[in-house]
């Protein structure tokens, strides 16, 4: 009878054992399995991020060239506004030169859609690597300055363009305006060549109050160095945007 009870108590404990061990296996199985489908998402997320850096560098590349070339039309308008205003083809050069170079300027959209889907559902802890996550948290962290120089610069845009309003005589400004306005982007960097045809003979100057010609030249003068500062911003954000791609496709092994 003990003999008998010894033999079912050890039959027990195997398949206590073999139970154990099966389900053991199940979570390990699903273990590996969640952890080969996170490894799967976190690529995804990866190469959707190298895509995302690639558009930013194409943008800034845009936008720092534009911008360049509007900076050295506004150095042109700078010296003109230096010079004596009572000849009426260097009014005309300052005027041509305030329509286009002070019309607008050049903004890089930045593809911020998969840092934010990161953030907001909670996959960021997906990433493994932590010099990555950091370097995607620094790139963020410089979107976010890059985006408050941009807005530091509208200010000063706006304050030349209210005191442009009062010394210009903007009505001889309708075609040049309408030209820009089908392709601003574009058109902003046309030759000036392009734009005298469009610019009527007139009377330029709205006022010859010296006064207003001082202060038109030094909210010229402070938005062409806000405008100086944000081209500095973006260069900046290029040479994060290089690193943090070629960090990724070192550590993971992502072909560019």
């Amino acid at each position: 009878m003990k003999s008998a009870v010894q033999r079912y108590l050890k039959y027990a404990l195997g398949e206590i054992i073999l139970v154990v061990i099966g389900i053991l296996i199940a979570f390990q199985i699903d273990s590996w399995n969640d952890d080969r489908l996170d490894q799967i998402q976190e690529r995804a997320y990866l190469q959707s991020m190298l895509t995302d850096l690639r558009e930013d560098v194409r943008e800034i590349d845009a936008a720092v060239d534009g911008n360049t070339i509007l900076l050295g039309g506004i150095d042109d308008l700078l010296t003109l506004l230096s010079e004596p205003q009572q000849d009426p083809g260097l009014q005309r050069q300052v005027f041509i030169h305030s329509v286009v170079y002070t019309y607008w300027y050049l903004e890089a959209a930045f593809s911020a859609l998969t840092m934010t889907q990161l953030k907001y559902s909670g996959d960021l802890q997906l990433i493994r690597d932590r010099e990555v996550v950091e370097g995607m948290l620094r790139y963020e962290q410089a979107l976010t300055d890059c985006r408050h120089q941009y807005a530091e610069m509208i200010n000063y845009f706006h304050v030349a363009e209210a005191t442009q309003k009062r010394f210009l005589d903007l009505r001889l400004a309708k075609k040049s305006l309408e030209f820009i306005e089908e392709d601003p982007r574009a058109r902003i960097l046309e030759s000036l060549d392009r734009f005298e045809p469009l610019v009527p003979d007139g009377r330029y100057m709205a006022s010859n109050d010296p006064l207003l010609k001082i202060q038109y030249y030094g909210d010229v003068l402070f938005y062409r160095t806000a405008l100086s500062n944000t081209v500095w911003f973006l260069k900046e954000q290029k040479k994060l945007a290089i690193a943090l791609a070629g960090l990724i496709e070192q550590r993971y092994g992502i072909a560019p």
